[in-house]
């Protein structure tokens, strides 16, 4: 496991607060799931980018 520092200032960490406590999460737990999230979308973005047809000059 890594451990990851950020800075924000306090006006970004309450705003964040006040978004966690909506969904009833902690703060770590927010930004897990938003990282959790980002990991899918990447993945899948790769996936469908190594999909993808070439354009027609790249073959010639």
């Amino acid at each position: 496991m890594r451990e990851i520092r950020i800075k924000i200032d306090e006006n970004d960490y309450l705003d964040f607060l006040k978004a966690s406590e909506g969904y009833n999460l902690t703060i770590e737990e927010k930004i897990l799931e938003i990282i959790n999230y980002y990991v899918i979308i990447e993945r899948k973005r790769m996936k469908f980018d190594k999909g993808k047809l070439k354009p027609l000059k790249d073959y010639f």
